[in-house]
């Protein structure tokens, strides 16, 4: 079996240490083809993760963050099924309440735990969401992309022990969605080449490298956790709602129930909510300046499984490919050439 990617994956890190990779030269290529983040990206180590400058002033906050053991926290990398995931666990947990599913904004009933701490200086954007957090009544769920070395302390050491779901996707499907996530909402003009290749490294952005993220959660020994698959839930999103009920402790739902939310979360309705296509956000990018979208760009996209084969040469492709092995050996993941 390979060695760990994250060599020190169970350690509890006292001090985050950070270091500053604004002058490496992949991210020079990155920053030189965004409109915003001229304050540059570090290294949070030991684990290695990638953030934008700002959000080191944040991590102690994180790290400190009080969690309650009925908290719900729906954890994934960017990109593979979160707004999907994050609906279907609400809609579970308030009784398939449509009503207000189909009126307020899904940003609005669920707190994006560390959004605050990700954004620059173009974004005009007040809101703590840590405290924002922290001031809600319980049970909540929280949304982060943060990865398990970096949740707060009580959820690592279990003094605290929340549900965790997690949620991972095929890695080159995560990227080609991935890149246009950060072109319509960061205004990443550099092509698809070239992000393919911040991706591979890690350095696509923030939260990576992927297959490191994915590993903090499979190699975390953390007992109170459900993971979901991207393409399990395209293929039969049935049993993952009923899996999902059970890990999180519903009443057992009706086969009425059942049907309801699988129309309420297919990929058309998706499209068409406003509380669910986060156009308001697309349209506040595009507002700002930080957008470098066509007209008509939209957050939710396309939904399928595969669509990386319209974007990926095969040296490219035999690139992840080796990653995806390496995370392999260590997990038992098989990341499927769907």
């Amino acid at each position: 079996m390979a060695e760990p990617l994250l060599s020190q994956r169970y350690i509890i890190e006292e001090k985050h240490e950070i270091e500053d990779i604004t002058s490496n030269n992949l991210i020079q290529e990155l920053m030189h083809n965004l409109p915003g983040y001229k304050n540059g990206f570090i290294r949070v180590k030991p684990s290695g993760f990638v953030f934008i400058s700002e959000t080191q002033i944040h991590l102690e906050r994180i790290r400190k963050f009080e969690v309650r053991d009925d908290d719900i926290w729906i954890c994934t990398f960017p990109k593979c099924g979160t707004t999907w995931t994050q609906e279907l666990i609400w809609c579970l947990m308030n009784n398939f309440d449509f009503k207000t599913a189909n009126s307020v904004n899904l940003d609005d009933r669920m707190v994006f735990f560390e959004y605050c701490t990700i954004l620059d200086e173009v974004f005009d954007f007040s809101t703590d969401t840590i405290q924002q957090a922290a001031d809600m009544a319980s049970p909540r769920i929280i949304k982060t992309h943060l990865p398990f070395q970096m949740l707060p302390d009580q959820i690592r050491t279990r003094e605290k022990t929340p549900k965790i779901v997690h949620v991972y996707r095929n890695s080159r499907d995560v990227c080609v969605s991935h890149y246009h996530h950060w072109k319509i909402l960061k205004g990443f003009s550099g092509g698809f080449d070239l992000w393919a290749k911040l991706f591979l490294e890690g350095l696509g952005g923030y939260y990576g490298p992927f297959w490191k993220h994915v590993e903090s959660y499979y190699c975390s020994q953390y007992d109170n956790i459900f993971f979901v698959k991207y393409e399990d839930m395209k293929k039969d999103l049935r049993s993952t709602i009923v899996a999902a009920s059970n890990f999180i402790g519903c009443n057992k739902l009706s086969v009425n129930e059942i049907s309801q939310l699988e129309g309420h979360l297919s990929f058309t309705n998706f499209q068409n909510s406003p509380t669910l296509n986060k156009q308001h956000l697309v349209n506040l990018c595009d507002k700002v300046g930080c957008s470098n979208q066509n007209e008509g760009a939209v957050f939710v996209r396309k939904g399928i499984v595969g669509d990386w084969k319209n974007y990926f040469r095969h040296d490219m492709s035999e690139n992840f490919r080796q990653k995806d092995e390496e995370l392999s050996d260590v997990t038992g993941i098989v990341m499927e050439d769907v």
